[in-house]
């Protein structure tokens, strides 16, 4: 198994798992704190919650300038998928691009998506420049936003490490709309400084009908049983003081026939500027891959990453 390549959702010979998440709150006594009782206490760790969950979901899916780390590894048995990138986001239309830090030397493929154009520019590592006569090649692009497609979080949910966050709220949602919820729990911890972190989970399941976060094979998927659905995999969310998405981490393991050791998240690090945007090549510098050629292109890059 190799790494994803594109954050075009098409994770080149990876796993791939989607889990059904569910979580229900827990009440931690914090010292110094009074409450008449517990039913106080959990209502009042539940209206916290809810309210960090308010402002993160409007705010996920909106196009930031942001430099930040995406990573999404998968093991089970003798397969493994681990993906490493650096992401760069800058401006409105969204300008994307993310450097592929996790696969062998010469088997990289980084991704420049310029702004409000209709393809992407791959620059292909050296194992990799059997492929094409020049570095990079255009291929049509992957980063369409569905705005108004029914429960999307927002236009930069297409894009690198976004994508990678707003795949695990959505499988910690159905988590907590499932009848899996009271099975699971949610911790609020407020900082002096108006940020916060969540511990929460999402269940295999609900990961798994995302759809688009882990990408496993076939035969491995439908070997989960009932229980392994079940599993609940602990996510913690960290948010800045006005809400906003600073580190969001699915971390767990499926104790399943075989083992599946599952890690998924995405870290802002800071805010871009144009400049952390590469330059881009001339047109003499680019190969453009035909649409009716882009699926072969694509599963030729994979042999060769294996």
């Amino acid at each position: 198994m190799t790494a994803r390549t594109s954050m075009t959702r098409r994770r080149i010979g990876a796993l791939a798992l989607a889990g059904s998440a569910a979580l229900v709150l827990s009440a931690c006594t914090t010292p110094g704190s009074a409450f008449p009782d517990a039913a106080a206490q959990q209502s009042y760790m539940q209206d916290l919650a809810e309210a960090r969950f308010e402002l993160l979901s409007a705010q996920i899916g909106q196009a930031p300038d942001v430099i930040g780390s995406a990573y999404v590894h998968a093991v089970s048995g003798d397969l493994e998928s681990h993906e490493n990138d650096s992401v760069v986001l800058f401006g409105d239309p969204t300008a994307s691009f993310s450097q592929d830090k996790g696969s062998a030397d010469g088997d990289t493929v980084d991704i420049y998506h310029q702004a409000g154009v209709d393809y992407d520019l791959l620059l292909l590592g050296g194992e990799l420049k059997e492929l094409a006569p020049t570095e990079w090649v255009a291929v049509q692009t992957q980063y369409v936003a569905e705005e108004d497609a029914e429960g999307s979080l927002g236009p930069a949910c297409v894009y690198p490490g976004i994508s990678i966050a707003c795949d695990i709220y959505t499988a910690v949602e159905t988590t907590r709309s499932s009848g899996d919820g009271a099975l699971s729990s949610v911790v609020v911890s407020m900082r002096n400084d108006g940020s916060s972190q969540i511990s929460t989970s999402a269940s295999l399941e609900s990961v798994l009908a995302v759809g688009t976060l882990f990408d496993l094979p076939d035969d491995l998927v439908s070997s989960f049983s009932e229980d392994d659905l079940a599993t609940l995999l602990p996510v913690t969310i960290f948010q800045n003081a006005e809400g906003g998405l600073v580190k969001m981490e699915l971390s767990g393991t499926v104790e399943s026939e075989t083992k599946l050791q599952l890690q998924a998240g995405f870290e802002v690090s800071g805010t871009s500027t144009l400049e952390d945007l590469p330059t881009a090549p001339s047109g003499f510098d680019v190969t453009v891959i035909p649409a009716a050629d882009q699926a072969a292109f694509w599963d030729r890059i994979e042999e060769l990453r294996k």
